[in-house]
């Protein structure tokens, strides 16, 4: 059967975990609906254009964060905090330490294929859901408010954690500069295989090479993260030489 709310049951969750009111359904009903939902129960709306407002209001809450926060940091510096906070994989890891993922309304198909822990699904729901509290919270005046406390129990307190300041870690970067410095220039990344996993996810494994010999081996859901394994590992091996 196709996913629906439990309307009760999400406020219940919703107000006790965040203690932030709910006045108007609509918007966190919107918020939590996939367009394959929408389409399989004859919907005219869906959470995208919700998406679009929250990416901005996330955009301009964490660019005043890291400002405030980082008094004595560049604007280089705080474009790839705010980046980094803002991007997919972060907004992902979110919904899955609050539990928010097991209220998003799918369609049957999408449901079967694990719909509600996707990447992108996710964090497209975190921008939805961030966009319908300052919706809902707009009329009385307290928007600003309640999204800064939204955003300090949600986001702001995940990106303060290890397991996000580690997988923020740019490995490849640090290896690279590590070999320029001891004039070394054959470094390869080679996909040694892939193999399905669960909620029909891919993962790869992934060798690096220098001068020809195999220095480390990663494994991630994607290319790129299985090449940062990859390169922490190496760096691992180089520094214990």
């Amino acid at each position: 059967m196709t996913k629906k709310i439990n309307s009760s049951k999400f406020e219940d969750y919703f107000e006790t975990t965040f203690q932030i009111k709910i006045n108007d359904h609509r918007y966190y009903d919107q918020a939590l609906t996939h367009n394959s939902y929408a389409n399989e129960n004859k919907l005219d709306y869906t959470y995208q254009r919700l998406e679009f407002l929250g990416d901005a209001i996330l955009q301009e809450y964490m660019s005043l964060y890291f400002y405030k926060n980082n008094p004595r940091v560049d604007e280089g510096k705080l474009t790839k905090e705010r980046s980094n906070a803002v991007r997919e994989e972060t907004l992902a890891g979110v919904m899955r330490r609050i539990g928010l993922n097991r209220y998003i309304r799918l369609g049957n198909g999408e449901m079967a294929s694990g719909g509600n822990d996707k990447p992108s699904i996710l964090a497209d729901v975190f921008e939805s859901i961030t966009a319908a509290i300052y919706l809902d919270n707009e009329a009385n005046g307290s928007a600003d408010q309640v999204i800064k406390q939204w955003l300090k129990q949600t986001l702001i307190t995940y990106i303060s954690q290890s397991e996000y300041l580690e997988s923020i870690k740019d490995y490849k970067s640090e290896l690279q500069e590590l070999i320029q410095a001891e004039n070394r220039s054959d470094l390869q990344y080679i996909v040694k295989s892939h193999h399905p996993v669960e909620n029909n996810s891919i993962e790869y494994i992934v060798e690096v090479k220098l001068d020809g010999q195999v220095y480390g081996e990663g494994a991630g859901l994607s290319k790129q993260a299985a090449e940062q394994q990859a390169a922490k590992n190496c760096l691992e091996k180089l520094r214990r030489k």
